[in-house]
């Protein structure tokens, strides 16, 4: 089922004037992975992109019935301080996922990583929104690059493809796809990768 299954990660801050062109471009990502036979799509819940992604997912299932949204909750009150308008979309997608895999009844520190490590644990595939090296997307990016599968990046420029992050030993090809001036997520890699081998070096001193 692992190579079967695809997982969405992405940043909880989303520009307005931004979101349709990235909703194209999920879209785009979901017709590519199910011509490869991709069926099961994990996504997490949070806000911003997960919460885009996985009504992205819904919608793709009046073209490919087949499609299944498994939905993986750090903890059961993930929503508990939300705004009612967030809560509401929250519940409607819970109620439309195939499956919702709930990792913990409460919050504690560390779940979200848990959630972010599972989802990459069980899919060969991580479509991803990345922008910025901070939070839990360039977390859960860097950990599916040790596990060594494939990513595709959404936020990068056409330019930028065949990037190739290396760090610890472990590297990943990067697919790129146009999500507007996003193009310097490339070369930020390429910099903080160089920072961390240094950094490494010197310690290891």
């Amino acid at each position: 089922m692992k190579t079967k299954t695809a997982c969405f990660t992405g940043h909880r801050h989303l520009l307005q004037e931004k979101r349709d062109t990235l909703s194209l471009l999920i879209d785009q990502a979901i017709s590519e992975a199910y011509q490869n036979g991709y069926r099961r799509f994990l996504c997490g819940g949070a806000l911003g992109f997960d919460t885009l992604a996985a009504r992205r997912i819904i919608l793709s299932r009046s073209i490919h019935p087949d499609i299944k949204l498994t939905l993986v909750v750090p903890c059961e009150n993930q929503a508990l301080h939300w705004s009612k308008e967030d809560q509401a979309v929250y519940r409607d997608i819970r109620q439309q996922a195939d499956e919702v895999i709930i990792l913990s009844p409460v919050y504690y520190q560390g779940c979200m990583q848990t959630r972010n490590r599972y989802m990459v644990d069980h899919s060969s595939l991580c479509i991803c929104y990345l922008f910025s090296f901070r939070g839990g997307t360039a977390y859960t990016v860097r950990y599916a690059s040790f596990c060594n599968i494939e990513i595709i990046n959404l936020a990068m420029d056409h330019s930028q493809t065949d990037i190739t992050l290396r760090e610890n030993q472990c590297s990943c090809m990067f697919i790129s796809r146009s999500a507007g001036k996003n193009a310097g997520t490339a070369r930020s890699f390429r910099l903080q990768d160089r920072k961390l081998r240094k950094k490494n070096m010197l310690s290891s001193c």
